[in-house]
């Protein structure tokens, strides 16, 4: 679908850190409903750290889009999974957050504002 770098407020309140940059691409799964977004940290550079951080080098992160971010994260917080830091809007584009999940997985959920 597109490549393109992110950084700024926005980012650092949906990441859950300050100062991050980093390049991002999107690719579109077969039948074109969903997407994987592939993303590598410019700054600050991947570290191993235990728990896994936003910008650890690994397979550690999973983004989906949700209908309703709030019913998404009501239903994550049964599992005692909360926002890192807070929800941010990407452009006027999405609502957005982490969490961190079972097994220390981060995931990200999406709301399209569109």
């Amino acid at each position: 679908m597109g490549r393109d770098t992110i950084s700024g407020e926005w980012a650092d309140t949906a990441v859950g850190f300050d100062g991050n940059h980093a390049k991002i691409a999107l690719l579109q799964t077969p039948g074109g409903q969903d997407f994987v977004e592939l993303f590598e940290y410019i700054f600050p550079m991947a570290v191993e750290t235990d728990p896994t951080l936003p910008n650890a080098i690994g397979m550690h992160r999973v983004a989906f889009s949700v209908e309703c971010l709030e019913a998404a994260l009501d239903a994550a917080a049964k599992h005692d999974c909360y926002p890192l830091r807070g929800i941010a809007t990407y452009e006027d584009q999405y609502r957005l957050t982490y969490v961190r999940g079972p097994s220390g997985i981060l995931v990200m959920l999406a709301q399209s504002l569109k």
